[in-house]
């Protein structure tokens, strides 16, 4: 049975934190794997955001996992792949500082690697659709990989949690190669991140969800106290505890209805062990849902396919957020975007995969959706 630890943690104050990630580590059984390792510690670092913003995996939480791998005689690094980003050794550096990510790696002496700067082709055994992945030479190095996630909401896949946090792991813009193949499909696309998690497997999660991120998450949406940390070594089971104590249905997730369904873990809450605090007794009331969430399964298959782009949200420039930094021309995968003040939308080759939103450090791009769509969330 998959063990899900669910330890309360109001503040990100160092010694609150440190106690609560220890703790959420031992009820999830998961200390043995932090000692005399190689071991890799991979946060969310999605944008050049402080880690008031809730964008990004508070710097608290990963220190205090670094120094428990390090005083376990551990050898530590740090990093991630944020979408473009990482690109340049620069641009790279910058956001580890504005994310707090760089101080983090300093004072635990962990050495703070760029995942663009190294990676190979593996091929997947497991995969039912994508057989190989490019991965950062940090992933397949390292003998453990501590997976760090926020709690998020996510435009295109609902929720950005354990399974979703992984993708990072394939460098920078080549995730925009998946986006053009799979998010025109949401279940293709979450396959994907299944299949990706099926040759990774991190082997320790914990999750950042002190202060989490509602409506238009991953990087637009608003901070949300939650007040927890969890852990877990079942990505797919804290997943699912995770979208218990926000009110979404666990399985109604694709990442973890797949990854499920397919033996990789458990998103059955019934079959889950959950130890610490119960999901009752902390579970978390209002929390709004990404305006890109689709609403089309509601909906019988051959007509949501002749609607489907009345039931996705598209994504929409704020003329007066936009500064013109062009961040959404860069990563936009089928080059729908045009630079500008304000910036333009070719809504007739956008896939809807939401990479503008994810970028966008202005809050200028919002995720409206079609007339059905509304009418289908309003539940008129």
């Amino acid at each position: 049975m998959s063990i899900v630890s669910i330890v309360k943690c109001e503040s990100y104050a160092p010694g609150d934190v440190r106690s609560a990630v220890d703790q959420a580590i031992d009820l999830a059984e998961l200390r043995d794997s932090l000692v005399n390792r190689r071991v890799l510690l991979k946060p969310n670092l999605l944008s050049a955001r402080k880690p008031q913003d809730s964008v990004t995996t508070h710097p608290e939480i990963v220190r205090a996992i670094g120094e428990i791998a390090a005083e376990s005689g551990s050898r530590v690094s740090v990093g991630d792949s944020p979408p473009f980003a990482g690109r340049s050794e620069e641009k790279y550096a910058r956001l580890c500082e504005i994310t707090g990510i760089a101080q983090v790696a300093r004072s635990i002496d962990a050495q703070l690697v760029r995942f663009e700067s190294a990676s190979n082709t593996i091929v997947s055994e497991r995969g039912h659709i994508y057989k190989s992945f490019e991965i950062a030479d940090a992933v397949s190095g390292a003998d453990v990989v501590v997976n760090i996630p926020k709690l998020k909401t996510h435009g295109l896949t609902g929720f950005t949690g354990a399974i979703k946090n992984i993708f990072g792991c394939i460098p920078g813009v080549r995730k925009g190669f998946f986006h053009v193949q799979a998010a025109e499909d949401r279940t293709v696309f979450a396959q994907m991140l299944v299949d990706l998690f099926a040759l990774v497997r991190p082997g320790v999660h914990v999750m950042d969800a002190v202060v989490g991120m509602d409506g238009d998450g991953p990087n637009n949406g608003n901070p949300k106290p939650i007040g927890l940390i969890l852990a877990s070594g079942d990505p797919v089971a804290l997943d699912a505890v995770a979208c218990a104590v926000v009110g979404i249905d666990p399985l109604s997730i694709e990442t973890t209805r797949l990854a499920s369904k397919q033996g990789l873990g458990c998103g059955d809450l019934n079959d889950i062990e959950i130890r610490g605090e119960c999901i009752d007794d902390v579970r978390v009331e209002g929390f709004k849902l990404s305006s890109g969430r689709s609403e089309w399964k509601k909906i019988p298959f051959p007509i949501r396919r002749l609607l489907r782009r009345q039931l996705i949200a598209i994504p929409i420039i704020r003329q007066r957020q936009c500064t013109g930094c062009g961040d959404c021309v860069t990563v936009c995968p089928v080059n729908a975007i045009t630079a500008g003040k304000p910036a333009a939308i070719n809504l007739e080759r956008c896939i809807r995969c939401y990479c503008c939103a994810e970028v966008c450090n202005f809050s200028a791009i919002e995720l409206k959706r079609g007339l059905i769509g509304r009418l289908l969330k309003s539940g008129r």
